[in-house]
Formats: C-alpha cells, sequence, structure tokens
C-alpha cells in the first residue's frame, strides 16, 4: 500500500499540471478534441494502451488476469459556457467552472500511479479508466447534429458509453465532483443525491404583421411565451419542499424584428425535481402552462421534450467503504454526508444501474459555473482524493474482491439497462398543439 502513495506523491505534480492546464483551454462537450489529446499524451508516456469511445471519449484499463471485480473510475471532458470567465473558450464561451479538469487530474494520476506500481497484479480483476465526454446539458443543437450525422447516439456523454456496453461488466462506480457546500467548512461532501430533469424546448408559432400599422393582423407568439411563463410561475406554489423541484428557463428567441409582430418564440428549460415521479408530475403541470399560454393567444405550440438525467441515488455499502478512507486524510467535522443537491448530472443515470459514489471534493473558490471559478488548494482538490481512492481501490479488489462482490450482491438496481433505453427513447419526442384543436 505504501509504494502506491510514493508513487502517487512522485506524479502528482505532473499530472496537476496537466489538469490545470485542461482548465485554461476549455472545450464543450464532443468537442473535447484538443483535451482528450492531453489525456492521451500522459497515457502513452506510461505506457498505456487506450481505445477511443463515445466520440471524443477514453477508456484505459489494468487487468490483473485473475478472476475479480470490474472498478470504473469516472472522470469528465467538457466545460460548460460562461460568460466572461478568465479563461473562457471565445467560440462559444465554454469554461471550466464546474471542476471537471480537477476530476481528470485526480483520477488520472490514480491510473497512472497504479501502472506505475504494477499494483493490480497483487490484487484481482480490472481497473478501468473511463474517460467521458459532454457531461453538461448544453450545446443541445450542436449533440443534435451529430445524432443525425451518426456520430453519436445520445447527447450525455455517459448515456452514449452505457449504450455502448461500456459498463455491461462493470462491478462498481467511483467518481468525484466539485461539491457545491461551503469548501472552507467541508473538504468531502458523501452520500449526496441530486435532482434529476427532463429538458424542453417549447416554440410558440404565431402570425407575422406590422407591429406599428397592422398589430391587430398578428398572433403575437411573444405574448404567448409570456403567459406560458407566467402560469409557470404561479404554479410554483403546487410544488412540495420533499420534492426539490426547480424549473427554470429561458428565452433564446423572443421574436424576428422589433418592427413586427413575433411570429416564433422559443423557451428552454429543466424540470427538476429529486424522484422520477416528481419530475414527471410536474411536466405535466409545466406543459398544461405552455399549452394554455399558447391557446389563449392562438399560437401553434411545438414541445420538444429531451430526457435529461436520472436523480444520483449514492450506494450506502460503497460510502460507507469510501468513508472508512477518507477518514485517514479529513476529520470527521469536515465531512459533510446525506445533502440533497438541486442540480443534476449524468452520474444519476449510471447509479440507477450499478453501486456508485461520487464524492464531493473542496480545494476550490468562486461560484460553481461562475466567473470566478479556480483551484485554490491542490492538496484538497487533487491530492487528498488521489490518495483515499487508491486506499478504496486496494479495499475493493483485495482478497479475491471480497468486499466489491459483496456491495455488489446488495445492491437494488432502480431499472435493467433494458428498461433504462427504452425510457430514454420514451421520453425523447416532440409534439404539435395546433391552434385549431382544443386543448382537453
Amino acid at each position: 500500500m505504501q509504494k502506491i502513495h510514493n508513487i502517487l506523491d512522485k506524479h502528482l505534480d505532473k499530472i496537476i499540471a496537466v489538469a490545470e492546464d485542461i482548465y485554461k483551454n476549455p472545450e464543450l462537450g464532443y468537442k473535447e478534441f484538443k483535451t482528450r489529446e492531453k489525456v492521451i499524451k500522459v497515457l502513452s508516456e506510461f505506457g498505456i494502451p487506450y481505445k477511443d469511445c463515445a466520440y471524443t471519449g477514453l477508456l484505459a484499463q489494468l487487468d490483473s488476469g485473475k478472476k475479480g471485480p470490474h472498478i470504473a473510475l469516472i472522470c469528465e471532458l467538457d466545460a460548460v459556457p460562461t460568460l466572461n470567465h478568465p479563461f473562457a473558450n471565445k467560440e462559444d464561451n465554454a469554461a471550466h467552472t464546474c471542476g471537471h479538469y480537477a476530476q481528470i487530474g485526480v483520477m488520472l494520476s490514480l491510473f497512472i500511479a497504479m501502472k506505475e506500481a504494477d499494483l493490480i497484479s497483487e490484487l484481482c480483476g480490472k481497473v478501468t479508466l473511463v474517460v467521458t465526454p459532454a457531461e453538461e446539458f448544453c450545446d443541445m443543437d450542436y449533440r443534435k447534429k451529430l445524432i443525425e450525422e451518426g456520430k453519436i447516439s445520445h447527447p450525455s456523454g455517459k448515456r452514449e458509453m452505457i449504450s455502448l456496453g461500456v459498463f455491461d461488466d462493470v462491478d462498481i462506480v467511483l467518481s468525484c465532483h466539485t461539491m457545491g457546500l461551503d469548501m472552507e467548512r467541508y473538504h468531502a461532501e458523501i452520500g449526496a443525491s441530486l435532482n434529476g430533469f427532463i429538458g424542453k424546448r417549447a416554440i410558440f408559432y404565431g402570425k407575422a404583421s406590422h407591429a406599428g400599422s397592422n398589430p391587430a393582423g398578428g398572433i403575437n407568439a411573444l405574448n404567448g411565451a409570456n403567459l406560458a411563463m407566467t402560469g409557470i410561475n404561479f404554479l410554483r406554489e403546487t410544488f412540495r419542499e420533499e420534492d426539490a423541484i426547480r424549473v427554470h428557463f429561458v428565452m433564446s428567441e423572443g421574436g424576428q424584428t422589433v418592427n413586427s409582430v413575433p411570429s416564433r418564440t422559443q423557451i428552454e428549460m429543466y424540470v427538476r425535481a429529486k424522484s422520477v415521479d416528481a419530475i414527471f408530475e410536474t411536466n405535466r403541470k409545466v406543459e398544461r402552462a405552455l399549452r394554455g399560454g399558447a391557446y389563449a393567444i392562438g399560437c401553434d405550440l411545438e414541445i420538444q421534450d429531451t430526457p435529461g438525467y436520472f436523480p444520483l441515488h449514492q450506494d450506502e455499502n460503497l460510502t460507507d467503504l469510501i468513508k472508512e478512507n477518507i477518514l485517514k486524510y479529513i476529520d470527521k467535522d469536515k465531512i459533510a454526508q446525506g445533502t440533497h443537491g438541486f442540480a443534476s448530472g449524468d452520474m444519476g443515470d449510471i447509479s440507477m444501474l450499478l453501486p456508485t459514489v461520487e464524492i464531493g471534493i473542496a480545494g476550490f473558490t468562486g461560484t460553481v459555473h461562475g466567473v470566478d471559478f479556480k483551484t485554490s488548494d491542490y492538496e484538497q482538490a487533487y491530492k487528498v482524493p488521489a490518495h483515499y481512492f487508491a486506499d478504496s481501490v486496494i479495499d475493493l479488489l483485495s482478497n479475491d474482491g471480497e468486499k466489491a462482490y459483496r456491495i455488489r450482491k446488495d445492491f437494488k438496481p432502480i431499472m435493467s439497462k433494458e428498461d433504462y433505453l427504452k425510457l430514454i427513447d420514451n421520453l425523447n419526442k416532440t409534439t404539435m398543439y395546433k391552434k385549431e384543436n382544443e386543448i382537453v
């Protein structure tokens, strides 16, 4: 065990430099071509073969050659649009304001150290570094174009990997992510849950007319959209607090010109909640408001539904094992446990299928998804997580994988892979409501 920690310390500074370089050169999902090349360069330097997966993703594996559990180490390549961040990409405002670059640093340094220490030969089973693209749910027109071109099948990188069978023989999934808590008070967050969501685009179709000389001759699609948003806002008092509901939207198109009655407007939104049932219930309410706004003004309405992410539920037994190792490095009062976050991520999808943890890590300042987000403490952001994940992998793959197998056996999946993909397909739909058809 000491050997892996010594090698980690030896290589961490090098990998941190790579990660911080990724921070300064961000790319949005399924555009992470330069980012993946930086990861490939490190893998190649240490003689580790890899294979391409999910368009811009990568897989690399260490195999003991002995029967045993299969552990996946997850990290993410992509950034998120953030206006005015000092390192924002000029083409699409991509910036690493969610900390994915640090995930790469943690998991890549651990993987390299395992290879250099030949750790897997002393254990059993195998460990796969799963470098995933497109976690942030954004830039959807670009992703839809990739789907139309047959380059991908799903807008989410992990969902794409699930459909491709990457996780078919995986037993345990380990990951980490910047926490959304006070990072001076807490240095780790464990067992946290996250909301899931459905993505929606509502397009209101009216009729153009001269806004000055003949407004009565038009059908104002902006008015339809405004009524719909007002209806959604009046519904908020019906949202139960225990469901952790969030409905938020932007108007991506408000009209074509000030001098014309708007003939088309678009609202894009997320419908988030803590459970799948609450997501679907809230989605039905939102659709009523959208249809009501369109019907009142006389607009046609197109609703495009895109399946977002499922709620994250971390495995309690796996969390307990990781916590034992975290306590070697972080005081108990610096660990938050059992919190709920209103954000979402595609680790939630994996947690439906497999025992999963996503440890919240500290070491950053600024606002997540904000212009001031950056690394402030390399020890907490990189070094401490890499060491406790190393201890956890050893625990899981020692004694013929006894602990990992027990966790896998006790895990109760929410759904099968087949049911998951079927549900995703059913949620991905476009519905037209014509103004001449009365709302039922």
